[in-house]
This record gives C-alpha cells, structure tokens and sequence, in this order.
C-alpha cells in the first residue's frame, strides 16, 4: 500500500521530473566532435532504459541504466554518467526504494561537481526523494538549489515543486507566490503540463482560502489541459482535487460525480490504489448525502479493487522517465 505522503505526491502531481535523454552539444554551423565507441554504447543504454521504464518494464530499465552508468564511468563520460545515476534514482524512487534511490542521487550529485550542466536535475531529484521520506523542510532547501541552478527551461517545474513542497509544509503564501510565479514561466515556456500543475496547486490552495469557486475555476482549467494532452495520471488528480473543493463548498452530488469519473480514469489507467481511495472517498460522500446504499456500494467496489488481480493492470508506469528531446 502507499504511504501518507507518497498519496500526497500523487494528488500533486509529484511523481516525476524532467525526462532525460542524452543531448549532443554541438556548435551552430559546426560538425560534431567525433564520438567514441564506448560514448555512443552508454548513450544507446542509456535511451533505451529510459524506454523500458516508460513502457512498465522497470528491471529491463534497471538492466540498461546501469550498463549506461558503467560504460559513461568507464571512460569518464560525466554528464551521461549523471543521467544515468539520476534516472536510477528516480526509479527507485517510485518503486519505491528509497534507500537506493538515496544512494543512487548523492552518487548524482557528486558528479555535478566534474560537470555541472545536471546539477539542477538532480537537486529536484533530491527534492522529490527527501519528500517521499517524509523531510519536507530538507526537501525544500534541494528544490530552492533547483531553481537557483537551473539554466535551462525547466525553470517552471522547479517553482512548481518548491510550492508543492510549501503546501505540504503549511507555508501556504509561500505556495500561492510560488505557484504563481511557476504557472507565468510555465505558460511563456509553452510547458502545458507544467502549467496544469501550476493551476492544481493555486486551485487546492484556494480552497484551503476558502474561495472555493475560484478554486474550482483554476481546478477545471487544469482538467482541460491535461484532457487535451492526454495525462491519464492527471486528469484523474484533477478530478479528485475538484471533488475535494466541490465538497468542501457542500456541493455533495457533484463531488460524488467528480469522485466516481476519477476512480473511473484510475481504474482504466490500472492505477488500483488510487481508484480505491477514490471510492472510499465516495462512500463518505454519499454518508453525507443520506444515501447508504449508494455508500456500501462504493464501500464494496473499493473492497473488490484491493483483492488482487481484481482490475487487469496494463503496462503503465509513471512517466518520470519518459522519452524526450530535452533534457
């Protein structure tokens, strides 16, 4: 089962970070340095690792990562060394084993001391690690050294985790400033999902103000991204989070409705545990409407979702690691 936190990372969003690929530095208008043999074989391992994850086959990723990470050591390759040590890390994160995810960034972060181009990649990393071990405040100081080593155009996703982080410690202006300031970059870098997380987390501080319509409109535009990219995760998150607000504004019948479309996603997306929550959350929703048929029938919907082999799990995974052309 997941833990308290790791339950909270999800209704954040917080599962993941940048993906990695090996990016070739070249000049503009110049050829390309010539690349060794061992180069193009840790680059190989590298991407096709980063593909198994993506396709749910965390110990073919594991398998390739590591030979990435050997072959990028052997001949002192350190920004593939890096990406490498990062994705590691990150897999293990979600597994979740957090001891060698421990292990696996500091390696990370050591590196970034012979070649800094990743160093903002794996403070987040270090973040989102020491989040899930429960250290929020430790959690926040790696996710500050992300933004303020951050060269690239990641800046957005950096603020987003720091407001995350900031919620989950209380700190809620810090979050709301945060948030706002992420969901600007977000929208001028043209990150959509990025900016759906910017509007999740301004729509559940919102509610936590008590401006629940408000709170709503920020909700439902995040919905609306993620439906138009297609992040099953997401939507799903969304959903929950408008249920959630929709309750806390006593509008029960349609927090039953948001909560039975996100156990829906959830399920169809082979995410039990989350489907699971989401019913049980339904059947304290109709406790409250008065209506215990319709609660012992969520009640033993969510019971049915934990007997394993219960709903057919398709080959998902997060999608931390998932292929891209930037790094």
């Amino acid at each position: 089962m997941v833990t308290a936190m790791n339950r909270l990372l999800v209704r954040f969003g917080i599962t993941g970070g940048i993906p990695l690929l090996l990016v070739l530095a070249t000049g503009c208008g110049t050829t390309p340095p010539a690349r060794s043999e061992a180069e193009v074989r840790a680059e190989t391992a590298l991407n096709r690792g980063i593909r198994a994850e993506h396709r749910g086959d965390a110990s073919e990723a594991e398998r390739l990562l590591t030979q990435s990470m050997t072959t990028s050591s052997s001949i002192e390759d350190y920004p593939s060394q890096t990406m490498a040590l990062i994705n590691l890390a990150r897999l293990y994160r979600l597994r979740p084993d957090l001891a060698k995810a421990d292990t696996f960034i500091d390696r990370a972060i050591k590196t970034t001391a012979m070649d800094t181009r990743y160093s903002a990649e794996a403070a987040y990393e270090k973040a989102l690690i020491e989040l899930a071990k429960g250290s929020p405040a430790t959690a926040q100081a790696w996710a500050q050294k992300a933004i303020e080593t951050e060269r690239g155009n990641a800046l957005g996703s950096r603020l987003n985790l720091a407001a995350r982080i900031q919620l989950v410690r209380g700190m809620v202006d810090d979050a709301q400033a945060l948030a706002g300031k992420a969901l600007i970059e977000n929208r001028s870098a043209g990150h959509p999902e990025e900016e759906a997380n910017s509007l999740r987390i301004l729509g559940m501080i919102a509610r936590n103000e008590h401006n629940h319509e408000r709170g709503i409109q920020f909700l439902q535009e995040a919905l609306q991204i993620d439906k138009r990219i297609g992040k099953s995760s997401k939507i799903a998150a969304d959903l929950a989070e408008l249920a959630e607000s929709a309750r806390s504004a006593g509008r029960l019948s349609e927090s039953a409705i948001y909560l039975e479309r996100a156990s829906e996603v959830n399920r169809a997306g082979g995410r039990v545990e989350q489907a699971i929550e989401n019913q049980e959350r339904l059947a304290g929703v109709y406790t409250q409407l008065g209506n215990e048929q319709k609660a012992l029938r969520a009640r033993e919907t969510a019971r049915r979702l934990a007997i394993p082999d219960a709903v057919q799990q398709p080959g998902s995974s997060s999608t931390t690691i998932s292929p891209s052309s930037k790094p």
